[in-house]
């Protein structure tokens, strides 16, 4: 069941955008109890429109490339989760665990999970833990993305770099002549 309902959030969402009034009010108003949640349907709205605040009634099941696309806009646009998740349809919270997954698993745990019941046929166990292996196309998407990650990372450093130098060469005092 989720916590708020289509109906309010459609309402607190078109109350926002008429203009009227900000998140903190309509926080008191509604009992919200942080405008980081008003600000997400807002977001929402805007990128996908107020249909996409309507409750879905199926578990979206969402591929291993779809995943790793969702990431690696994260990891090299620059923008916060919010808006990620507002540009890929997608709740912020399942952009965080999807990105804390791939930092910690890489690309096999984002891997689709079988569903539905173990089976109650007695298999032997094994003591050895068995680490996911990776196909040799995910271990090259694995190593793309962290490389893309880096470059970005890369690119905001040497541009600040630059920024500094130029700021610091104009503020030095000029040089006196002898």
């Amino acid at each position: 069941m989720t916590k708020y309902s289509s109906e309010l959030k459609l309402q607190v969402v078109q109350e926002y955008l008429s203009g009227r009034v900000s998140y903190s009010a309509l926080c008191t108003k509604y009992s919200i109890p942080a405008t980081r949640v008003i600000r997400e349907w807002v977001e929402q709205a805007r990128a996908h429109g107020l249909e996409s605040l309507k409750r879905k009634h199926t578990k979206t099941v969402y591929s291993l490339e779809q995943k790793l696309a969702v990431v690696d806009y994260y990891q090299t646009s620059g923008a916060g989760v919010v808006s990620v998740a507002a540009h890929s349809g997608i709740s912020s919270s399942q952009v965080v665990a999807w990105v804390k997954i791939f930092r910690t698993e890489g690309v096999a745990g984002l891997r689709p999970k079988p569903r539905g019941r173990r089976s109650t046929v007695k298999h032997k166990k094994t003591k050895q833990v068995k680490k996911l292996e990776l196909s040799e196309k995910e271990a090259y998407q694995q190593e793309i993305l962290k490389l893309r990650g880096e470059l970005y990372h890369t690119r905001m450093e040497r541009d600040f770099l630059k920024k500094l130098g130029a700021v610091s060469k104009n503020n030095l005092p000029p040089k006196k002549r002898q």
